[in-house]
């Protein structure tokens, strides 16, 4: 049985490196801990210490290095509210207690939901790891995302520190994942219903290069369309 738990963060938890946090966000801070937080099962992993700035990008996902209200599911209980930062870096899921940060063990955390991402911890088919579950339907869209350093080095011999999004995505057919490299190994992934496919995307001017996440969704849940 799946048990909901509201933990009520009343606000977005400040930037974990901030010196001075604003009154309601203190206030979200000490109704976590006080009222919920300190008592829920999932606030007993490792500590954790904020990654250093790079000199572009960051280690954190969208670039947001501070806490946001999630949706988890920990242990087979879901837990709404909860202050979450995902270090893709790392491939941590990140939440506070007290002052001070740490991170959900990942073996008992399955879903995050998180800035409207859904993300999913695999550990068979695919690298373990979490992923962003883009559709679910008979099929899965998946991306993992990653942040890829880039160090720059310019002509007084300095070295910039810099961090670039990167995502992979995968097809779930019939059990089995895919990697999506491009628009021929989308195409190749369902064969069997080529035809159609194609005149989907001419009849929708799909144009992969330009948003490959979005068109390889829309091509997958039609291909379920077809074949449900």
């Amino acid at each position: 049985m799946l048990i909901l738990v509201t933990l009520k963060v009343i606000a977005q938890a400040p930037q974990p490196d901030s010196a001075a946090y604003s009154k309601q966000a203190v206030e979200a801070i000490g109704y976590f801990n006080t009222t919920a937080g300190s008592q829920a099962e999932f606030v007993n992993g490792p500590q954790y210490i904020l990654a250093p700035p790079a000199n572009k990008g960051s280690h954190y996902f969208q670039d947001k290095n501070y806490c946001t209200p999630s949706l988890i599911r920990f242990n087979n209980t879901w837990y709404k509210d909860v202050p979450v930062l995902y270090d893709v870096f790392n491939d941590e899921m990140i939440s506070f207690s007290g002052n001070d940060l740490f991170v959900l063990k990942t073996e008992y955390l399955s879903d995050v939901f998180l800035l409207d991402h859904h993300f999913v911890r695999l550990t068979a088919g695919l690298s373990p790891g979490f992923y962003d579950l883009l559709y679910s339907g008979k099929s899965q869209v998946l991306a993992k995302r990653t942040k890829v350093n880039e160090d720059e080095i310019i002509q007084s011999q300095t070295v910039k520190f810099i961090l670039e999004d990167r995502s992979d995505l995968f097809i779930k057919k019939e059990g089995k994942y895919y990697p999506v490299t491009s628009k021929g190994a989308l195409l190749g992934i369902f064969k069997d219903r080529r035809k159609d496919i194609n005149q989907y995307i001419r009849d929708h001017k799909l144009d992969y290069k330009a948003d490959k996440e979005a068109v390889t969704v829309a091509i997958t849940a039609y291909y379920d369309q077809l074949t449900h």
